[in-house]
């Protein structure tokens, strides 16, 4: 009797994994490529159905250090168009591999028109050249507005005749984009404290929206000297903070140590989550209620 549940089980596992991949060889829809999760929420909100999102950085891992495979790759080679958010180091080489034959996907860069952050910009007349760019765009509402907008118009690009369906989308998202960053104008503008600490440097942007500023202990993407850490334990001191925020890909033996000195608590957020409008409200509620203790 046991073993024959046994093979039932192994049965109904086999039939489990055989409809899944059947229902993958089915989905015939054309293919768009994103380099992260919160760019799939929205080329969603904009397309619906329409495509199949094929996502290259996968859940708890972090864009900054990831290398995709040679399969994703050829996923990307296969899509009607490749979304980057446009400063990523691994979009360069996929950049590269792609424009060097005639065939492959449309490359859209989705921080086209917003005003970047970096810590060098030179400015030669017809061009401007940026260095040490943050990238974290999608973590700010307006830049969301704006990659959004980017992502219709190729969209509309590559099948005008969903044009309608697709601009209808787009407003309704922008409408829910402009109420939420009235609403974090608000929520921000009446804190106690407008500094906050964060381990890994993803927020510049969002502070940037909300008059805000975050001090980093991770530096040019390395974790600090002790010189470092003593300065910045010393500087969130001065200004009163105590909590430290961290991305839930991060190690967090630093992040202890600083919120141990400071008598605080290490806050998870998750800026790469799938579900974008829920962590960007998360995010939000976590760092008001920690700037206003």
């Amino acid at each position: 009797m046991i073993r024959k549940f046994h093979n039932l089980i192994i049965l109904a596992g086999l039939l489990f994994m055989l409809a899944a991949c059947s229902e993958r060889a089915e989905d015939s829809r054309p293919v768009v490529s994103v380099s992260i999760l919160p760019q799939q929420y929205m080329v969603q909100r904009i397309a619906g159905d329409n495509f199949r999102v094929n996502v290259l950085v996968p859940p708890g891992a972090g864009p900054e250090t990831y290398e995709p495979t040679p399969g994703q790759m050829r996923d990307v080679a296969n899509s009607l168009l490749y979304f980057s958010v446009g400063y990523i180091d691994f979009e360069r080489t996929i950049f590269h591999n792609m424009m060097r034959g005639n065939d492959g996907p449309l490359m859209v860069d989705t921080s086209e028109g917003m005003d970047m952050i970096a810590s060098e910009i030179v400015d030669h007349g017809d061009h401007v050249h940026l260095y040490g760019v943050d990238p974290h765009i999608w973590l700010s509402v307006p830049g969301a507005r704006i990659q959004a907008g980017n992502m219709t118009r190729a969209l509309i690009g590559i099948d005008p005749e969903n044009s309608d369906f697709y601009l209808d989308n787009y407003e309704e998202f922008a409408g829910e984009l402009d109420s939420l960053h009235e609403s974090l104008t608000e929520m921000f503008s009446g804190s106690k404290r407008k500094t906050f600490l964060v381990f890994h440097p993803a927020l510049g942007y969002f502070a940037r929206d909300y008059g805000l500023e975050q001090v980093s202990v991770e530096q040019d993407g390395k974790s600090p000297t002790a010189a470092n850490m003593r300065k910045i334990v010393d500087l969130a001191r001065q200004e009163g903070i105590s909590d430290i925020f961290i991305q839930m890909e991060f190690e967090r033996e630093n992040a202890k140590a600083v919120a141990r000195e400071l008598g605080g608590n290490v806050i998870e957020i998750n800026p790469l989550s799938a579900d974008w409008l829920g962590a960007i409200e998360d995010l939000a509620n976590k760092l008001h209620e920690v700037l206003n203790k």
